[in-house]
């Protein structure tokens, strides 16, 4: 409590008490004293009075501090609410300022559709009689035409909420133009009403940029199917007359000649092999391209199907005195799932050019494994060559379409240079990679990595136990495959070298050996040498290495004393046999057979793939010198063709005749091969005869014309050129069935 309250207070009592004793003395005196009594009455209570209204006065003053503190705080709150209304104002202005700068048309419209607010950009774009006004219902000037972009929706009706963008094709004042509706919902602030608010902005340039872009791409899908028709067209009408050409020196083959005259077969057989390799390569750069091309995963003999590679390509290495040579990983399954045909294509085309770019030393793959963090493998294909090289900077280059290691005028090697960008490509559609750098000691590193399910784990062979600590001596200069051998050899734990004839270390590594390897092509006379070997005492089985070309050496060899044979590029299943073999003791006839391969050609192979019975076959070809290579193949194969040159005449034979099997060309002019096909199933099926297996015969090539043989149910395929052999496989299960 303050002191000049206190001190009222204490007035107060004193004025109370004063008169309080006044009132006693005038009850008890008299007189004067009685009259001083009355003012001290008098003046306690004009005391009390006073301060009563002081008292007053006070909680008034009081009570208006509290309402002047309480109206300067209203004051302040509404002067910060005008602020605050301003702000707004502005930012109102300053966003309507921008949505006309950029052209935008604001619309907002109640739950009725109703209009309640338009900006005024509207009228800027659909001028001054507009319908666009607040009162009025949303109707907007479109223009009926089909989108072939995003379609549009009626301009009567009010898009839903929610709807995204939209493209309107609407008359303007300006004439027609391009707008993109967005619609949101909102809140009117001054009634709190749920509003749409639809927004129109320009998109003319835009629609004009994506159009002209839509019209491109049409463009080049009509080119790319132009393309895609072209070459299926010049690739039919290549192959047909080079289906003639290679068939043709086939058979010139299989009658007398000069050596002269076999040289020159070989030189034609040789250019048009390029020519068609040529042809499949542009062809399949071109599925690549067009992302026609589909991974068939499977399970596959990898290592078989490398080998089968190298062995198809060693003709070439060895024509060129090439080595050429494969190792297998034993560490690797023994079946991995991958597409088999996109792995060999691959290998083709890096072997080959390793083949091609090399004239001394030769060209080696290896395959190997490497365990994945989360599941699976990964494959490795190295493929080393010793060519002329590259330099680390070209190697991205040589993954480009048309590039090859020795480009521009003066280049000696030909070819398209798609080899490796189809390579590249194929790697990545399996989910790999192919990497290109400088051998280290020349020449060229490819390495192929790609993932499959399989995990990694030993080989559980029971022949290679015996191969553990065995002791094997390859004698050669060999600098390829021979290295490759005893790498593998050594990861079954044998004790595997390499010795130069004449080395000052073939002595002692012969007499301690367990095997002997030698290479023919090594020495001047491999019987000789072993008997010399025998001489200083060796006494270890000795198994040859040699070339096709050496097989008339055989008897000789044998006759020498060599215990088995091994014929180039070595097959490791075929050397795991003839080494168990030899350490198991079949020395003889057993171990030397083993060594043999079924490498046969011409009328040896024919008369093992011969049918058992001639097949009377109805042969539609319109191609006059396609129809005599086919008429004189199957005759060979002693056969009965009959001959049609179109396929309503096929259709008729057909019928008419009974035969084993018919052979069908598909471009024929009038009724092509398939309708020719479609009809002879017909009549087949409308006089209830048993179905005539069809071979379809063409050139072409194209994944649409196998499909279609799918769907027609041709018993199979053949792809012009034709060789005796493919037609022979083709028509064995028809002459067992």
């Amino acid at each position: 409590m303050s002191a000049p309250k206190k001190t009222l207070q204490h007035l107060a009592v004193f004025g109370l008490a004063l008169g309080l004793l006044t009132g006693l003395f005038l009850v008890s005196t008299d007189g004067l004293n009685r009259f001083l009594g009355v003012g001290l009455a008098f003046f306690a209570g004009g005391l009390a009075v006073w301060r009563l209204l002081a008292d007053d006065l006070h909680r008034s003053v009081q009570a208006h501090q509290v309402k002047d503190e309480k109206i300067r705080r209203l004051m302040a709150r509404i002067e910060e609410l005008e602020d605050q209304t301003w702000e707004l104002g502005e930012s109102d202005e300053r966003h309507a300022s921008i949505l006309s700068t950029l052209g935008d048309v604001v619309v907002r419209r109640d739950a009725d559709g109703v209009i309640t607010y338009v900006n005024s950009a509207a009228e800027d774009v659909f001028g001054h009689t507009h319908e666009l006004r607040p009162g009025n219902a949303l109707q907007l000037p479109t223009i009926s035409r089909d989108d072939p972009l995003m379609p549009a929706t009626s301009s009567q009706e009010a898009a839903p909420v929610g709807t995204g963008f939209q493209d309107l094709h609407i008359l303007t004042a300006q004439g027609p133009r391009w707008f993109s509706r967005i619609d949101v919902p909102v809140r009117d602030t001054a009634t709190d009403r749920q509003l749409v608010q639809t927004v129109l902005r320009d998109v003319t340039e835009r629609r004009l940029i994506e159009e002209e872009l839509l019209a491109a791409r049409h463009t080049a899908e009509s080119s790319n199917e132009a393309k895609s028709r072209f070459l299926a067209t010049v690739s039919h009408e290549i192959r047909t007359p080079l289906n003639g050409i290679l068939g043709m020196a086939s058979l010139l083959r299989d009658t007398r000649l000069t050596k002269e005259q076999d040289a020159y077969i070989d030189a034609l057989e040789t250019s048009g092999e390029t020519l068609l390799l040529l042809i499949d390569e542009v062809l399949d750069f071109s599925k690549v391209e067009a992302g026609k091309l589909d991974i068939h995963a499977a399970p596959v003999k990898v290592g078989a199907l490398a080998e089968n590679v190298v062995e198809l390509l060693a003709p070439k290495a060895h024509a060129k005195g090439l080595e050429i040579g494969a190792m297998v990983d034993p560490a690797l399954p023994d079946e991995i799932t991958l597409d088999a045909t996109r792995v060999r294509q691959i290998l083709f085309n890096l072997i080959g050019n390793g083949v091609k770019f090399t004239d001394d030393g030769g060209v080696s793959v290896t395959l190997t494994g490497r365990a994945q963090a989360v599941s699976g493998s990964v494959l490795e294909i190295d493929v080393r060559d010793t060519g002329i090289g590259f330099d680390e900077s070209e190697a991205e280059r040589l993954f480009r379409e048309f590039e090859q290691v020795d480009h521009g005028p003066a280049r000696k090697f030909g070819g398209t240079g798609l080899g490796l960008a189809i390579a590249q490509r194929l790697a990545r559609l399996m989910g790999g990679s192919i990497t290109a750098r400088p051998g280290s000691e020349g020449g060229g590193h490819f390495t192929v990595c790609l993932p499959i399910p399989e995990t990694l784990s030993g080989n559980s062979d029971p022949r290679l136990a015996m191969l553990e600590d065995k002791t094997i001596v390859f004698v050669s200069n060999s600098r390829i495959e021979c290295p490759l051998l005893c790498e593998r050899l050594a990861r079954h734990n044998a004790k595997v070298s390499v010795e130069a004839p004449g080395s000052d270390s073939l002595v002692h590594a012969l007499t301690n050996a367990d095997l002997i390897v030698v290479d023919n092509a090594a020495l001047a006379d491999s019987g000789g040498w072993l008997a010399s070997a025998r001489l200083a005492g060796s006494e270890a089985p000795a198994v040859v290495l040699i070339s096709p070309a050496e097989r008339d050496r055989l008897d000789h060899l044998r006759s020498a004393g060599y215990a088995a044979y091994l014929i180039r590029p070595v097959r490791i299943e075929t050397l795991i046999q003839i080494f168990s073999g030899l350490f198991g003791g079949a020395i003889d006839g057993l171990a030397w057979d083993a060594g043999a391969r079924p490498v046969e050609s011409g009328d040896a192979a024919r008369r093992a793939i011969a049918p058992a019975r001639p097949l009377r076959l109805l042969v539609a070809e319109d191609n006059d010198i396609n129809r005599l290579l086919s008429e004189a193949m199957l005759r060979k194969l002693g056969h009965i063709p009959v001959m049609v040159v179109d396929g309503e005449t096929a259709v008729e034979e057909a019928a008419g005749g009974t035969f084993d099997a018919i052979l069908m060309d598909l471009h024929m002019p009038g009724l092509d091969g398939f309708e020719a096909i479609r009809k002879i199933r017909e009549d087949e099926a409308a006089e209830s005869r048993p179905p005539v297996p069809v071979l379809i015969v063409t050139a072409d090539v194209m994944q649409d014309a196998r499909d279609k043989a799918v769907e027609v149910g041709a018993a199979g395929y053949l792809t012009k050129p034709l060789s005796v052999d493919s037609i022979s496989q083709a028509l064995e299960s028809i002459g067992r069935a």
